[in-house]
């Protein structure tokens, strides 16, 4: 039989599937919820932000703010600099440049400048970022505080261990359900949205993307394991500094810098208080050396492995993060605010000035 169905890989030993049937009064994890209604609802979520928040909500703001929605005009076409273009983007090596220009009668100068416009073309705005970013900061916002609301009278967020006790017999309330689904359905509509956007660098799409699947992996496997309580921790962590870092990008791209530092500034001591210390030292803690009292079967190292590459994400982005506060600290402007790729560069502001140092 295939271990995907098999109750010695998933569960405690002694129990299987039958026993975690849910009864009038009990009510356990049901498998094709996580991929029946997160989908739908991140449908819908993706619906309501294009009718109603963009147009009523997103785009006032962002006039009120001075962000403006112009897009730069396209250069002319040419194929032989498309073809270019696809190749090597902006980083085109001089020698190319030189041959490129001989070959279709232009100056070096004048092929460099095609391609600053074609990539001016291509990214993201800042117009357009904005909306990422509100959109991203509603979410989080709502999920923040939804998550508090629904963890403060739950038993296990001030004794984790309970997270393990009588494990897997936990029900699952109609409030933790929908906290776990609509969590869910706006990962799965982030991620969609987010694929087709043009990255500056590859790198940082792939962490993005990876960190959106891990966590996507993560609460499925958790739901089907019924690891719901730890799951919901998880996600309450989790939470908490996004809202002040989509606050400061919000900033950032309205051109208010005092309040992108301020909020920036939140972000870095909550990332450091959640992510560096309150998850691997007290939710990773609890899973390697309190859960193992309560189970043994295989699922739960997959679990593990699933949290360390999680903590792994982390620690890349902590780095990164810690990067942008030196050259913060040494330049006096903050010069970037990253979570997800989505960010101006170095190279973006040099290519915004029609300048490309090699």
């Amino acid at each position: 039989m295939c271990f995907l169905s098999r109750p010695d890989f998933w569960l405690p030993l002694g129990v299987t599937w039958d026993d975690l049937r849910s009864t009038d009064s009990f009510h356990f994890p049901v498998f094709s919820d996580v991929w029946i209604y997160p989908p739908a609802f991140g449908l819908c979520l993706m619906l309501f932000r294009f009718s109603f928040l963009e147009p009523r909500l997103f785009r006032p703001l962002a006039r009120s703010m001075g962000v403006s929605d112009w897009r730069p005009a396209p250069p002319a076409f040419d194929a032989a600099l498309e073809a270019l273009y696809r190749r090597y983007q902006t980083k085109v090596p001089a020698q190319v440049i030189v041959e490129t220009s001989e070959a279709n009668k232009l100056s070096p100068r004048q092929v460099q400048r095609w391609l600053n416009r074609k990539h001016a073309v291509t990214k993201s705005t800042k117009y357009e970022k904005f909306m990422d970013c509100a959109y991203d900061f509603s979410c989080h916002t709502f999920m923040c505080i939804f998550g508090f609301v629904v963890m403060v009278s739950k038993p296990w967020l001030w004794n984790i261990t309970l997270c393990w006790r009588d494990y897997p017999h936990h029900s699952i309330s109609t409030d933790v359900w929908w906290y776990y689904m609509l969590c869910l359905a706006y990962f799965w509509s982030t991620t969609i949205i987010q694929i087709p956007k043009p990255a500056h660098r590859i790198s940082d799409k792939v962490q993005m993307m990876s960190h959106h699947l891990f966590t996507i992996l993560l609460m499925v496997f958790s739901w089907t394991c019924n690891f719901v309580r730890v799951g919901t921790l998880v996600l309450v962590v989790h939470e908490c500094a996004d809202v002040p870092l989509q606050a400061a990008k919000i900033f950032k791209h309205a051109g208010i810098d005092r309040l992108t530092d301020v909020m920036f500034a939140v972000f870095v001591i909550l990332w450091l208080a959640t992510r560096c210390c309150v998850f691997p030292l007290w939710i990773m803690y609890s899973v390697f050396f309190e859960a193992t009292t309560f189970m043994f079967m295989p699922s739960a190292y997959l679990f593990m492995g699933l949290l360390v590459g999680l903590l792994i994400l982390n620690l890349g982005w902590t780095w990164i993060i810690l990067s942008i506060v030196v050259r913060k600290l040494r330049a006096g402007t903050l010069q970037d605010v990253r979570s997800s790729g989505e960010e101006e560069s170095e190279d973006e502001s040099q290519m915004s000035n029609g300048i490309k140092k090699e």
